[in-house]
């Protein structure tokens, strides 16, 4: 914890300890803000490379193509499903 009293370099009297809190949360501010510009700037640049550097299409097709499968699949068992349903299903008369 930071006593205001031992803040003497800022030649602030003791009566001052508002003051000496004010310039330690104006530092404390402005090295948040640095941060936070830092932080923007590094977005910018994220979202400049991505722009730049399109997806490989190769990529792309053969994660389409593995999704067309696995619906495939799955409309498969979807129909089934549904076969054995009807043969099997109880309220069948």
């Amino acid at each position: 914890m930071v006593n205001p009293d031992s803040l003497d370099f800022f030649d602030i009297e003791e009566g001052g300890q508002a003051a000496k809190i004010d310039i330690i949360g104006s530092f404390i501010t402005i090295i948040g803000e640095s941060i936070s510009t830092y932080a923007a700037v590094l977005a910018i640049e994220e979202e400049k490379n991505k722009r730049n550097n399109p997806p490989n299409n190769d990529v792309l097709v053969t994660e389409l193509k593995e999704m067309k499968a696995q619906i495939q699949y799955l409309t498969g068992e979807i129909q089934s499903l549904k076969k054995n349903q009807n043969r099997d299903s109880p309220w069948r008369l």
